[in-house]
């Protein structure tokens, strides 16, 4: 008798579950590095690619003609509340955000903060080098002088504009790319999270880049006298000489950006939300996806913070030297790197003497030596005396025992730093002569 076989219809159903299955997984995970179970920590991914940095370039979307339509590329979404628009995030550099001290020398105007194109020039300054000027060594104090032109285009309020640059298309290239290819492979929570930074990010800069970047100063009283002042502290000093409209703008310009309307203020409120949204949204949704749309999640982060690192540091350095020529053109400058301090101050004396309204004031001359040199003192005191008689008769620095063995000065050390002091003075005026 013949065995029965089973029935093999009844095998039918399981291998057509077992193909059906496969099936599915394949559809499931078509995209390369299907089997990694690797999980990208996304809010790690946005602090070490600059989250904040990133969102804080689109203050500049208003310096450009176009650039605010240049800004549909993915970046990390930020956690705070508003969106940074202060135009410091463009002109402050090397840890200079404010300007320094000015100490006007006509009008008496004393400035504990000054600016941001004071801290631009003060930074020329500092980079440019100085004609060392021989004497008696201690610490040497740079003197620049700086003579500002009149700019026929210098107006109480300016507008700025530029040309956006080319690379600015990369990073936008680069996250529609990526976006596209997590789409083609089915990583929808790659698709959906690159997708809604290019969102968040565009109509970000739309709404902001509707602004405008204004330069406002206050505007000179007529009659006013020249504004010449010293810029500066300690060893590196500025002297400003020019009419009192340029170093205004110099010393008591400011940078704020301007909307137009209402409407614009209330959608860039909105904008902050949706950019808090993101950053919630990428935090959920990314370790979500495979490792192929985590992978193209990072990718176009990586190039966007790689543009706004160099936007950062190369581009923002020449738009900030455009502004600079638009307000200030090319001021010539000429600097010295005195001896000591006591040369320095006599050196901005003499150089700021060339109209006749401070060399004949010996009060003015007074009260500037005693803002920047040791007052107090009984040498320093007769010093500053016998150095403003010269400048008030106009008579050179030239000096013998005659100035300081002086009938006040019963010791004899007093009447050796007398002599010093005067011979400091000598050295300044020297170098005043040959560099005029």
């Amino acid at each position: 008798m013949m065995p029965q076989l089973p029935n093999s219809n009844m095998y039918i159903p399981e291998v057509s579950e077992t193909v059906q299955s496969q099936a599915r997984s394949l559809a499931a995970n078509p995209s390369p590095f299907a089997q990694t179970t690797f999980v990208l920590n996304s809010t790690g991914v946005a602090g070490l690619l600059g989250g904040e940095e990133a969102m804080s370039t689109v203050a500049l979307a208003q310096v450009y003609d176009s650039r605010r339509w240049l800004g549909w590329y993915n970046t990390p979404g930020v956690e705070s509340e508003v969106v940074h628009i202060d135009p410091a995030l463009l002109l402050q550099h090397d840890g200079w955000p404010k300007g320094p001290v000015f100490k006007g020398i006509y009008s008496g105007t004393s400035l504990q903060v000054t600016g941001p194109l004071a801290s631009l020039l003060m930074k020329k300054c500092v980079r440019k080098p100085g004609v060392s000027i021989p004497g008696r060594t201690t610490q040497p104090v740079n003197v620049t002088i700086a003579r500002l032109e009149k700019v026929p285009g210098l107006k109480p309020q300016m507008k700025f504009h530029h040309s956006p640059p080319i690379c600015a298309i990369i990073p936008i290239v680069v996250s529609l790319a990526t976006c596209a290819m997590c789409g083609l492979y089915g990583e929808w929570y790659g698709f959906s999270m690159i997708l809604l930074g290019i969102l968040a990010r565009g109509l970000t800069c739309v709404f902001i880049g509707s602004g405008e970047l204004l330069f406002d100063h206050p505007k000179c009283a007529e009659g006013s006298p020249p504004g010449d002042g010293i810029l500066g502290c300690d060893h590196e000093l500025v002297l400003l000489k020019g009419a009192e409209n340029v170093v205004n703008a110099v010393t008591r310009g400011r940078f704020f950006f301007s909307f137009r309307s209402k409407h614009t203020c209330r959608m860039v409120e909105l904008c902050s939300f949706l950019l808090i949204a993101q950053a919630i949204a990428q935090l959920i949704c990314v370790p979500q996806s495979n490792f192929f749309g985590q992978l193209m999640f990072a990718f176009s982060i990586a190039t966007s913070w790689v543009y706004n690192l160099w936007f950062v540091s190369f581009d923002k350095e020449e738009v900030r030297q455009k502004i600079f020529c638009d307000v200030l053109g090319s001021p010539q400058l000429d600097k010295f790197v005195f001896p000591n301090r006591c040369s320095a101050i006599v050196s901005l004396l003499l150089f700021s003497g060339d109209n006749q309204e401070l060399s004949g004031d010996p009060k003015k001359l007074m009260k500037i030596m005693d803002g920047l040199l040791p007052s107090g003192s009984l040498v320093w005191g007769i010093w500053k005396e016998i150095v403003i008689k010269h400048l008030t008769e106009e008579l050179p620095l030239h000096f013998d025992d005659t100035h300081w063995n002086h009938q006040d000065l019963t010791s004899e050390s007093d009447r050796v730093l007398l002599e010093t002091l005067l011979k400091d003075a000598q050295t300044a005026y020297d170098a005043f002569i040959s560099k005029r």
